[in-house]
């Protein structure tokens, strides 16, 4: 039994769903990407405030480095407690990329025989009809029509695409959008790492040398996958890096300002110091006079002797 079969069979359908409205696949394929990364803004979100929840708790964890600087075994022992503790996951920022994996999958296999995916009768047929023409079955249709978008035959892999075309002007486009899958995920990554220094991250943390590890390998691995999978694939990782890129700036960002502020509003938060001269502390809008002032012995101060006041009443006089 093949475990992706309900993933392909729901991106079958709604591929033939979008190109009902717009006959393009190419578009039918940016649309489909833009609503699993609809489906993960949540996750994404709740990701993103995992993170924030790792930078406030730096403080603890250079503690514990210190504490365990000469047991390295020990150290991850104690980190890992600690994170259990605080209900913080390190490697979050990798969960949305994973529960992509099976539709990434999925329509990898869709991709390579589209005509047994989609629907081949009803309303939304348009696709199953522009594939295989006269065809009435998916058995029956041998030879789809190749589909195309941006120059690019998206059935066809870059490393194949001599196949098609022998010029290297039209062979052009595939490595173009190659190269789209790299440049936009090393920028990604460093959107990541700008981010993490605003607010102060540890580097020398060791979950965090293992995300940048991850996050400088990702866009090589992916590149390499583009290179040699259908260019309707490599269509939805470019799709999906803008989508990513735009969600950072408009989105995501939005967290880490709050948390900024948060934190730059808890230090200017200061109590109220004790004036540094007694006598200048107003009391109750009053003027203080130098009778009230404390004697130098520490003695209460005294009241005005009622004699010194007659006596200072004649001088006047």
């Amino acid at each position: 039994m093949n475990p992706l079969e309900p993933f392909e069979t729901a991106i079958g359908w709604l591929l033939a769903v979008f190109y009902s409205v717009i006959p393009n696949l190419g578009i039918s394929i940016i649309l489909l990407t833009c609503a699993v990364m609809a489906v993960l803004l949540p996750l994404t979100a709740k990701q993103t405030r995992s993170m924030i929840a790792m930078q406030r708790i730096q403080p603890e964890i250079k503690k514990l480095q210190a504490q365990y600087k000469d047991d390295k075994q020990k150290q991850n022992e104690e980190l890992m407690k600690f994170y259990q503790e605080n209900n913080v996951n390190p490697l979050s920022g990798c969960l949305p990329l994973i529960v992509q994996m099976p539709v990434l999958f999925a329509l990898f296999r869709v991709l390579r025989s589209i005509q047994d995916h989609v629907p081949t009768t009803g309303a939304f047929n348009d696709l199953f009809r522009d594939l295989c023409g006269s065809a009435t079955t998916a058995a029956a249709c041998t030879n789809p029509k190749g589909m195309y978008f941006l120059g690019m035959n998206l059935m066809v892999s870059p490393a194949n695409s001599g196949s098609v075309t022998s010029n290297f002007l039209e062979r052009l486009p595939y490595f173009i959008a190659v190269a789209c899958v790299v440049a936009s995920g090393w920028y990604q990554m460093w959107q990541t790492q700008l981010r993490q220094k605003k607010l102060g991250s540890n580097q020398n943390n060791p979950m965090n040398k293992q995300m940048q590890m991850i996050s400088r390998v990702f866009p090589i691995v992916f590149g390499w996958f583009s290179y040699i999978a259908s260019s309707g694939l490599v269509l939805y990782f470019v799709t999906s890096s803008l989508w990513r890129i735009g969600q950072q700036h408009l989105v995501l960002n939005k967290y880490y300002e709050e948390q900024q502020s948060g934190s730059a509003g808890g230090t200017k938060k200061k109590e109220a110091l004790p004036p540094s001269n007694p006598t200048d502390a107003p009391t109750n809008g009053a003027k203080t006079t130098n009778n009230d002032a404390p004697t130098g012995n520490g003695a209460a101060p005294r009241a005005p002797s009622p004699h010194t006041s007659r006596k200072k009443k004649k001088r006047r006089r």
